[in-house]
C-alpha cells in the first residue's frame, strides 16, 4: 500500500513556485530543477546564516539580486528586461491558474496566502523593471533594454502579438501604479525617447509609409493613462534648456512627434514620388492626389491633439508646462517670420503648422462659439505679464520666452515707450496669472504667426518666384533676335534645361497646395481670427463692451487724434497684421473659405457676429476710420488691399468714363460671389456708410510718408487701391457718392455735418484740402511719367524696326533691350496709376467742384491740365502710339482726353453760386504761358467728335469753356500790368504775384498771399524760407494789409482801363 503524498509547506511551495517563476535554484542536487541557474553563493549564504536554502517570501528579492548579477546575467545570455518580463508573465499565469479552477480544491485561507505571496513577487519584479528603466547603469548590459521591448510590443501588427500588447498594457498599469509616487517621469523617459527614435528614423519620416501612424498610436496608447500624461511634461526630455531652434523638433520628446509632415521641405518624397507628374495633371486629379494626403494630415494632426489634449487636462501644473514648452518653441524660432530666415536653424513648416494646429483646437471651446461668451476672459495684460519678466531670478527657458515677447513690435509703440511701461509695471502690485483662456489664446495667435502666416508668405514668394520665372523664359523665346549670337545658338538647350526647372518649381508649388489650400485648414484658422477681430474690435470700443452690449462704438478722436488705450497700444503688432494677410490670402487663392458656413459661426439668432458678413466689414472700417490707433503705415495700407480685393472691379470691365461714350463691355469677368456679398454687407453697415469714403480719403493723403525706402513708389499703389475701392463703392449707388458730397461740402461750410468723421471739423477740412493737393500731384507725375515711358517704348520699337537689332553691338543691344524692359515696367504700372487719378479727378470735379478751384491748387491744376491736354491733343500727340498699346499697358489715350477735357467743363462753367471760383479756374488756364492754346480745345473737340467719345451736349460744353478762355485772355492783360506796377510787399516773395490775401508766417516773418502758401504747405508743412515747421493754422491773417492792397488794386484798374 502507498504512502500519502506529504503537504507541502508553506515554505516548500514557496521555494518550488518562485524557483519555477525566476528558473533559479538554491539546490544544484534537485534533478527536478535541471536548466535553471544554480545560486550556490546565496544558498551558502543562507545556510551560514542559520536559514534554510529555500526561496521564500522572505528570501526572494535576495536571490533576485542575486540572479541580476552581471556574472549571471551574462552566463544566462538573457537580457535583465526580458528576464524579469517573463518572470512576471510566469508570475501573472501562476496567479491566473490559483484564481480560477485550479485553486478551487485548495482551502481558500492557502489560497489566499498563496496568491499574497506571488503578487509581492509581481510587485518585486515590477519594481525591478522600473529600475532598469530609471537606472539602466546598475545592470548588465546584455539583450534588448527594457524600453525597446515594450515599444516592440506597442508596435508589433500580427495577431501572435496581440497577447503582448495586452501584457505590456498591463505592465504598463502596474509601473504606473508602483511609481506614480517614485519617479514616474524616470521610467517613462526612456519608453518615449525610444518611441522618438524610432520616428526619428528616415522610414518612419515619411507621411507616404505606414510607420508613422504606428508610432503615433502608439504614443496614444501611453498618454491615455492619465498618470503617463500627467508625468510626459514632467520628463527631463519634455523640454530640455539646452534645446532651441531646430533642436526643439529633434531633441525633445513632444518635439520628435510633431516634427511628422507633408510638407515638401520635410519629406522630398512627397514631390518627387507623390506628386512626379502633378505638372501634367488636369486640376481635378491633382485635388484627388491633394485628398489623400489631406486625409493622412488630418489623422496625424488630430493625433497630435489627443496627445496633447490628455496632457492639458492631466492638471494645472502639466497645462502649464505644456503651455510653456510651446512658448519656448515660439521664443527660439522666432526668425521663421523673418526675410530669409535659415530653415536649418528653425522648425521646419510641418512642425511650425502641427504645433499651430494642435492649439487651434485647444481654442476651439472659446473660439468657435457664436456668441463669443467667453472674450472678456482674454485680457490683454496677458503679454505685460510675459513680456515683464527680466532675467533676474529666470532660468534661461523663462528668460527666452521673456525676451520675445517684450521685442515684438507694437501696435502704437516704440521700444523705448515699451521699456518705460513695462518698467512702471514693475514696480506695481501684480495681479492675478492670466487663465488658461488668455494662455492659450496668445499662444495660439503666436503659434499661427510662425506657423501658416510664415508658410503662406513662403508660398506667396514661390508664387512670384515661378511667375517671374515664366514671364522671363517666354519673353527670351518671343524675342530670341535680341540675344548677342553666342547665347542664341545654346537657346535651345538652354529653354529645355529651364522648362525641366520650372517643372520642379511647379511641382513644389502643387506639393505646398495640399497643406496651404487645404479648406479644413483655412476654415479652422479663420473662425480663430473671427475671435481675434472682436477681441480687437472690443479694446477699441468706446465703451469697451463688444459685443455684448449693443452696436459697436466707435471711439471718439477728441483733438482728432484718437485717445489710445495703454493695452491696446502695447499689443504685439502681429496679431492685427495676421489678420489682415490672413484675408487677403483667402480673397486670392481661397474665397469660398470667406463665405464658408463653417466659417460664419455666427447666424441664426446671432445675426450680428457673422464672420465675412458682419465682422470683417466693422474691423477694416472702424481700423481705417481711425487710423491713430495702428502705427504701422504699411498695415493700413493692407487694409486697404483688402477693401480693394473685396469690392474688387476688373478695370477691363470700366464703362463708368465721366462723360464718356463707348466705355468697355462690363460683366465679361466673372467674379467670385464673395465680392457682391461683402458689397452688401458694407452698404448695410451703418459705420461703413457714415465713416468709410472719409477714412479712404484720409489715408489717401496720409500714406505719403510710409518709413520705408521705397515709399515714394508705395503710395501710388495704395493710393490706386483706395481709387479703385471709391470708383466701386460709388457704381453701387447714391448713398457713398452722397457720402463723399457730403464731407468734401464741410470745407466750403456749404452744408452743416455736427458728426465729423474725424472728431474735429478742421480736421476734416484738413483732409480735403491735403487730398486735393495730393491728387494734383500725383496726377501730374503719372501722367509725366507714363507719357514718357511710352515715348521711350516707341522710340526704342521703331529703331529696331527700322534698322534691327543687328545695327547694334552685344553691348548696345544689352543696354538697348535693359533700357527697354524698364520702361515696359515702369509704364504698365504708371499708366493704370495715371488712368485711376485721372478718372477721380475728373468724378470728384463734377460731384464737389469747389475744392478744385481753390486758390492755393487752382493755378496747379490749371498747368497740369494744359499740359497734358497739349500731349494727348497737340502736334506730337501720334508720338505716343506704342504697339499694342492697349493689351500691353492699359492705354487709351482717347480715354484719358475725354476725361481731362471733362475736368475743365466741371470746373470751368458756371453753376448756381460759384462765378467767382470759376472765374479763378479759366483765369488760371489761360494764364498758363508754358502750355495754353486755344487751339488746342479745337483739336480735343475734333478727336472727340470723331472718335464719338462725347455727347453732343459735352462737346457744346467744350467750346463753350474755349469761349470763355478766349475772352478771359483779354483780361489776364490787367493782371499782368498790376504786377508790373505793384510795390514789391504787394506781390507774392515766391510767385512774385500780386497779393490778395496776406498772411504772415511766424516762422520767418515773411508775408505772402494765404492761396500761395497753403499750396506750398499743403505738401510740405515747413516754411519755405528757412524750414521750420509751419502748418496752415498757424499763418497769421492781415485784415489791414488786404484792404489797403484791395484799394490800390481798384485804383490801379481804373487807371489802366481809363488809358
Amino acid at each position: 500500500m502507498s504512502t500519502p503524498k506529504a503537504e507541502k509547506t508553506p515554505e516548500q511551495w514557496q521555494d518550488d513556485a518562485l524557483s519555477s517563476i525566476l528558473s533559479v535554484t538554491l539546490d544544484g542536487s534537485n534533478t527536478k530543477r535541471q536548466g535553471r541557474r544554480c545560486l550556490t553563493v546565496v544558498a551558502n549564504e543562507l545556510r551560514e546564516e542559520g536559514m534554510s536554502a529555500l526561496i521564500t517570501k522572505t528570501t526572494m528579492e535576495r536571490v533576485l539580486v542575486a540572479r541580476l548579477e552581471p556574472d549571471e546575467v551574462s552566463a544566462s545570455g538573457i537580457g535583465v528586461f526580458d528576464y524579469l518580463l517573463g518572470s512576471w508573465r510566469a508570475v501573472r499565469t501562476v496567479i491566473e491558474n490559483l484564481s480560477g479552477a485550479k485553486g478551487k480544491a485548495l482551502d481558500a485561507s492557502v489560497r489566499e496566502s498563496r496568491i499574497g505571496v506571488l503578487r509581492d513577487m509581481q510587485a518585486l519584479l515590477v519594481s525591478y523593471m522600473g529600475l532598469t528603466l530609471q537606472v539602466p547603469d546598475m545592470f548588465a548590459r546584455v539583450g534588448r533594454p527594457g524600453q525597446r521591448i515594450i515599444i516592440d510590443a506597442l508596435l508589433a501588427e500580427s495577431v501572435e502579438n496581440d497577447s503582448n500588447k495586452a501584457v505590456v498594457s498591463e505592465l504598463l498599469a502596474e509601473l504606473i501604479k508602483r511609481f506614480a509616487e517614485d519617479g514616474l517621469p524616470e521610467v517613462l523617459t526612456p519608453i518615449i525617447s525610444e518611441l522618438g527614435l524610432r520616428s526619428l528614423a528616415r522610414s518612419n519620416r515619411s507621411l507616404l509609409q505606414p510607420g508613422f501612424r504606428k508610432l503615433l498610436e502608439a504614443l496614444e496608447v501611453l498618454t491615455a493613462y492619465g498618470e503617463i500624461a500627467q508625468a510626459f511634461v514632467h520628463m527631463a526630455t519634455f523640454d530640455p534648456e539646452e534645446c532651441s531652434g531646430r533642436r526643439m523638433q529633434t531633441g525633445t520628446a513632444l518635439g520628435i512627434f510633431l516634427g511628422f509632415s507633408a510638407f515638401p521641405s520635410s519629406d522630398e518624397a512627397i514631390v518627387q514620388t507623390y506628386y512626379a507628374d502633378a505638372p501634367e495633371r488636369s486640376p481635378l486629379d491633382c485635388e484627388a492626389l491633394h485628398a489623400g494626403l489631406r486625409n493622412t494630415v488630418q489623422f496625424l494632426q488630430s493625433a497630435l491633439f489627443q496627445i496633447c489634449d490628455r496632457l492639458v487636462r492631466a492638471g494645472a501644473e502639466e497645462r502649464a508646462k505644456l503651455t510653456s514648452f510651446t512658448l519656448r518653441v515660439l521664443a527660439t524660432n522666432a526668425r521663421r517670420s523673418g526675410m530669409q530666415a535659415d530653415a536649418t536653424k528653425v522648425v521646419d513648416d510641418g512642425f511650425a503648422d502641427n504645433l499651430a494646429s494642435v492649439w487651434l483646437r485647444l481654442s476651439e471651446p472659446f473660439t468657435n462659439d457664436a456668441q463669443l461668451r467667453r472674450i472678456a476672459r482674454v485680457d490683454a495684460d496677458w503679454i505685460t505679464t510675459r513680456a515683464m519678466r527680466n532675467s533676474d531670478g529666470l532660468n534661461d527657458a523663462q528668460d527666452e520666452i521673456a525676451t520675445f515677447w517684450r521685442e515684438l513690435t507694437r501696435i502704437n509703440a516704440d521700444k523705448q515707450l515699451v521699456d518705460t511701461f513695462l518698467e512702471r509695471r514693475l514696480n506695481m502690485a501684480q495681479s492675478g496669472a492670466p487663465g488658461f483662456i488668455a494662455d492659450c489664446f496668445f499662444t495660439t495667435a503666436a503659434a499661427l504667426h510662425l506657423g501658416p502666416i510664415a508658410t503662406i508668405a513662403q508660398y506667396t514668394d514661390k508664387l512670384s518666384e515661378l511667375a517671374r520665372f515664366k514671364r522671363e523664359i517666354a519673353r527670351i523665346q518671343a524675342s530670341p533676335e535680341l540675344l548677342p549670337p553666342a547665347q542664341r545658338a545654346t537657346l535651345p538647350v538652354a529653354i529645355q534645361r529651364w522648362n525641366a526647372q520650372l517643372a520642379d518649381m511647379k511641382r513644389e508649388k502643387i506639393a505646398l497646395e495640399a497643406q496651404i489650400l487645404d479648406p479644413r485648414r483655412l476654415s479652422n484658422i479663420l473662425v480663430f481670427y473671427r475671435f481675434t477681430m472682436c477681441f480687437l474690435l472690443r479694446m477699441v470700443d468706446a465703451h469697451t463692451a463688444f459685443p455684448h452690449a449693443g452696436p459697436f462704438a466707435m471711439p471718439t478722436e477728441g483733438s482728432g487724434e484718437a485717445e489710445i488705450p495703454e493695452s491696446w497700444a502695447m499689443l504685439p503688432q502681429f496679431i492685427v497684421e495676421d489678420v489682415v494677410e490672413f484675408i487677403l490670402f483667402l480673397t486670392t487663392h481661397s474665397p469660398d473659405t470667406l463665405i464658408d458656413s463653417t466659417a460664419q459661426v455666427g447666424g441664426g439668432g446671432n445675426e450680428q457676429l457673422r464672420t465675412f458678413d458682419d465682422i470683417l466689414p466693422l474691423f477694416a472700417v472702424v481700423f481705417l476710420a481711425r487710423p491713430s490707433f495702428i502705427r504701422s503705415p504699411h498695415l493700413k495700407s493692407r487694409l486697404v488691399d483688402v477693401l480693394h480685393m473685396l469690392t474688387y472691379r476688373d478695370p477691363r470691365e470700366d464703362d463708368d468714363y465721366v462723360d464718356t461714350l463707348g466705355g468697355n463691355m462690363p460683366n465679361q469677368v466673372r467674379l467670385h460671389p464673395a465680392i457682391n456679398r461683402f458689397q452688401m454687407s458694407l452698404d448695410n453697415n451703418t459705420i461703413a456708410r457714415s465713416y468709410l469714403v472719409p477714412a479712404l480719403l484720409r489715408l489717401y493723403v496720409d500714406i505719403e510718408h510710409t518709413g520705408s525706402h521705397s515709399q515714394f513708389y508705395e503710395k501710388f499703389n495704395v493710393r490706386y487701391h483706395i481709387a479703385r475701392t471709391l470708383r466701386s463703392l460709388w457704381a453701387r449707388g447714391q448713398s457713398y457718392v452722397e457720402a463723399t458730397r457730403r464731407f468734401f461740402l464741410l470745407q466750403s461750410g456749404t452744408e452743416k455735418h455736427s458728426n465729423t468723421t474725424t472728431g474735429s471739423l478742421r480736421k476734416d477740412q484738413q483732409v480735403i484740402e491735403e487730398f486735393v493737393a495730393r491728387l494734383m500731384t500725383d496726377t501730374t507725375y503719372l501722367l509725366d511719367e507714363s507719357l514718357s515711358k511710352l515715348a521711350i517704348i516707341r522710340d526704342i520699337e521703331k529703331r529696331q524696326a527700322d534698322h534691327g537689332a543687328e545695327a547694334e553691338s552685344p553691348e548696345q543691344l544689352e543696354e538697348t533691350t535693359r533700357r527697354l524692359q524698364e520702361a515696359e515696367r515702369m509704364a504698365r504700372s504708371f499708366v493704370s496709376l495715371a488712368h485711376e487719378t485721372v478718372h477721380m479727378l475728373a468724378y470728384l470735379s463734377k460731384l464737389v467742384p469747389r475744392p478744385f478751384q481753390a486758390g492755393e491748387v487752382v493755378d496747379r491744376l490749371a498747368s497740369m491740365l494744359n499740359y497734358n491736354l497739349k500731349q494727348l491733343a497737340g502736334p506730337k500727340c501720334s508720338n505716343l502710339r506704342v504697339r499694342d498699346m492697349k493689351a500691353r499697358f492699359s492705354f487709351s489715350p482717347r480715354v484719358l482726353l475725354s476725361e481731362i477735357t471733362s475736368v475743365y467743363i466741371h470746373l470751368g462753367l458756371y453753376s448756381t453760386d460759384a462765378h467767382e471760383a470759376v472765374d479763378k479756374f479759366v483765369t488760371a488756364v489761360v494764364n498758363d504761358d508754358r502750355s495754353y492754346s486755344v487751339g488746342l480745345f479745337q483739336e480735343a473737340y475734333t478727336i472727340l467728335e470723331r472718335r464719338s467719345l462725347k455727347d453732343a451736349h459735352s462737346l457744346e460744353q467744350l467750346l463753350e469753356f474755349a469761349a470763355k478762355c478766349k475772352d478771359a485772355k483779354v483780361d489776364s492783360k490787367v493782371i499782368d500790368y498790376l504786377e508790373s506796377v505793384a510795390p514789391d510787399e504787394y506781390l507774392d516773395p515766391l510767385l512774385a504775384s500780386l497779393i490778395s490775401d496776406p498772411v504772415r508766417l511766424p516762422t520767418s516773418g515773411n508775408i505772402m498771399d494765404l492761396s500761395a502758401i497753403k499750396g506750398q504747405l499743403l505738401s510740405d508743412p515747413r516754411d519755405p524760407f528757412n524750414r521750420a515747421p509751419l502748418t496752415i493754422d498757424m499763418l497769421e491773417p492781415m485784415p489791414e494789409l488786404k484792404a489797403e492792397i484791395s484799394k490800390w488794386r481798384a485804383e490801379k484798374i481804373a487807371e489802366y482801363q481809363s488809358k
